[in-house]
């Protein structure tokens, strides 16, 4: 039973790697750019076929809060601003994930299972 729900969570630290990698690559090249909008090529507002929704949950789990916050925040303020304020969250976040919620995560024994 112990490995079935380590399934979720092993899906969940691998869209949070994923999502510190496009805010990393997003925060190198900025908005708009040439991998802003491929990264926005994988939203499609309306979905009709299957791939077209498969695209939408990779977008949604893997993308989506890296380039929305990072569009965000580059609409709102300066250019010099907006990359001191979206690398300080970057900074935290990750302070965050690895200080905070994988020690929990580890006292509860999601780790054992893995080996580590």
């Amino acid at each position: 039973m112990g490995e079935l729900l380590s399934f979720p969570f092993l899906f969940l630290g691998f869209c949070v790697t994923i999502q510190f990698m496009h805010a990393g690559v997003l925060l190198i090249f900025g908005y708009p750019s040439s991998y802003s909008s491929y990264l926005e090529g994988f939203r499609t507002k309306n979905p009709t076929h299957f791939m077209d929704r498969f695209f939408n949950f990779i977008f949604w789990t893997m993308i989506s809060v890296a380039y929305l916050s990072y569009v965000q925040c580059s609409q709102k303020r300066g250019f010099i601003k907006m990359k001191g304020y979206y690398g300080i969250g970057i900074v935290v976040s990750f302070i965050f994930l690895f200080g905070f919620v994988n020690p929990m995560l580890e006292n509860l024994g999601l780790y054992d299972w893995f080996g580590f």
